[in-house]
């Protein structure tokens, strides 16, 4: 089920990122709006709002090392979406690999593996 955002909410971040010089984290949008829980709990109300954002049109690029900023260049856009598809098929290629690795271990082999293997 999608979580309900206020209007208010979405206006502030949207405000914030069309004013902002440089790319926002979770973070300080969490703290602008006053959101409460935990660091981790406030990133995902960040992912939430950010998403609804995206929902509406608008164009949020984000990356883990400096945040969310808005765009207005297609071509930065587009690229964006792809590599977003590209690290989508990666996930859902390993989830697949480690599940044809599990199903080939019998019992609780793969528990004991001598040779463990770290993705």
């Amino acid at each position: 089920m999608k979580p309900v955002i206020e209007a208010e909410k979405l206006a502030t971040v949207l405000t914030l990122l069309k004013a902002a010089d440089e790319p926002m984290t979770a973070v300080r949008i969490a703290r602008t709006l006053n959101l409460d829980g935990g660091h981790e709990t406030q990133r995902r109300r960040v992912r939430e709002i950010i998403q609804e954002l995206r929902d509406r049109g608008h164009w949020i690029i984000a990356t883990l090392q400096e945040g969310y900023w808005l765009t207005e260049d297609a071509e930065m856009w587009k690229d964006w979406c792809d590599k977003k598809m590209i690290d989508g098929k990666r996930i859902i290629g390993e989830a697949s690999r480690r599940k044809k690795t599990a199903a080939d271990a019998k019992g609780q082999g793969l528990l004991f593996n001598p040779y463990p293997v770290y993705w």
